[in-house]
């Protein structure tokens, strides 16, 4: 039994949120994640706790809406649909699922380009009570409202609703682009990091996401916090490197490896500047932008990784690009700029693009009295070379996966690159049993 009610904010104040560059190269994605809890859980009490924190994040439930060429969220405590349904498959059998590319049938998905243009709602909630009293939680919005920190922003405020505890209210600005101008380092980036596609490769572009994207199939990695300081430790021979640069580097490497036809690639790495840039931590929206780092066929992975390092510890003051990206966006005008992408984004040759989606506490919300089990986002990305890194089960190691086409999908999953990659695994080392399970 399938049953589907529009929650709205407890209070609704309405505003308009004016969307910025940042979100603009991101207008036509949606994103999903679900988080699973082995308990089953009250739907009254999750539901009354959602609208608490809708009161408190509105731009959950808000619209996307259009005025003078400038792209705003309409927050008018539109609401979110929020489904329930019970399946017969147990906790295990609905992991498996999302690491097989087969786990869609746990979010309701919102459409990306649809809602772009005011179509239908921005954020869509699913919960799934499985066979064995356990719960999913799958969690469906548009890249637009903003990036994972804006989601754990409403996260922690759902659960603080759910306890009947205060809830620490994040910081929505009405205009991003005038907010980031002022508060941004005075320094940055020369050069923008977005373009505005042409007519042509925009069809390109829609052809794909049409036909093409749904061939992309999920490579998936499981690295332990020993695998990976063995990793930091043989790759950080010359300066100090975190585990984000060493498992990009990693599966840079990789990627090159397999790909004969291709010399070089540009890796896109996500950054979050509110902690580069000394931004208020509680900013929502999508305060990220991307780094660029070459990387080639043959070259080492400790070339790679500490070719990240430098650059991300010189983002603010040479890297950020965001200041310069509003003005190009701005000077653009709203037709050219609503075919504006990353510089990264080359579909006759794709580049990897990793955003890191760990350190973020998700093991730590707590819904009666229950943790998160496991959480993982659903990979259904129109864009090839997608990857994500995620915190592994209760916060150890990291989870890497990317979106690719099937050729690169099929040299990534043969048995001999899975050696290479774990070639730092060690016999003794602390693996989950969840994660052996579904990785191997």
């Amino acid at each position: 039994m399938v049953t589907t009610q529009m929650v709205q904010p407890v209070r609704a104040q309405p505003f308009d949120v004016r969307c910025n560059v940042g979100d603009a190269i991101v207008a036509n994605l949606a994103t999903h994640i679900v988080f699973f809890f082995e308990r089953r859980l009250d739907i009254g009490a999750l539901t009354r706790a959602f609208a608490f924190a809708l009161e408190t994040v509105p731009v959950f439930a808000g619209r996307m809406a259009t005025f003078g060429g400038a792209v705003r969220i309409r927050c008018k405590g539109q609401g979110v649909p929020f489904t329930t349904v019970s399946s017969r498959r147990t906790l295990r059998e609905a992991i498996r699922s999302t690491a097989d590319d087969a786990g869609l049938w746990l979010v309701d998905s919102v459409n990306g380009v649809t809602a772009r243009w005011g179509l239908g709602p921005l954020c869509k909630v699913r919960i799934t009570h499985l066979a064995d009293d356990a719960t999913a939680i799958g969690f469906s919005w548009h890249h637009m409202i903003g990036d994972m920190q804006t989601l754990m922003h409403f996260m922690n405020a759902w659960a603080a609703a759910a306890a009947g505890g205060p809830i620490n209210a994040p910081l929505i600005v009405e205009d991003r682009a005038a907010y980031l101008d002022e508060h941004l380092p005075a320094d940055g980036a020369r050069e923008p990091g977005v373009r505005c596609m042409g007519l042509a490769e925009t069809a390109r572009s829609a052809a794909y996401l049409a036909k093409d994207s749904r061939k992309q199939r999920t490579v998936s990695f499981y690295f332990s916090e020993d695998e990976i300081a063995v990793m930091r430790d043989a790759y950080g021979l010359r300066m100090r490197l975190s585990a984000n640069d060493v498992v990009c580097a990693h599966v840079c490497e990789a990627l090159m490896t397999v790909d004969p036809h291709v010399d070089n690639r540009s890796l896109a790495v996500a950054v979050n500047a509110r902690t580069r840039c000394g931004l208020d931590p509680m900013l929502t929206g999508n305060i990220i932008t991307t780094l660029n780092v070459d990387v080639h066929r043959g070259e080492p992975a400790p070339m790679i990784a500490e070719r990240i390092r430098d650059h991300v510890n010189r983002f603010a003051d040479e890297h950020c690009d965001m200041r310069i990206n509003q003005q190009f966006l701005d000077a653009a005008g709203a037709w050219r700029g609503a075919r504006c992408v990353s510089t990264a984004f080359n579909l006759n040759r794709w580049n990897p693009l990793v955003t890191n989606l760990s350190g973020f506490g998700v093991y730590r919300l707590n819904f009666e009295n229950t943790f998160p089990r496991y959480y993982t986002l659903l990979m259904a990305s129109p864009v090839p070379g997608l990857g994500v890194l995620m915190d592994g089960a209760g916060s150890r190691g990291l989870v890497f996966q990317m979106s690719l086409p099937p050729r690169e999908f099929e040299a990534m999953s043969r048995t001999e690159i899975r050696q290479h990659m774990h070639r730092f695994r060690r016999a003794g080392d602390d693996i989950p049993r969840l994660h052996r399970e579904l990785h191997g």
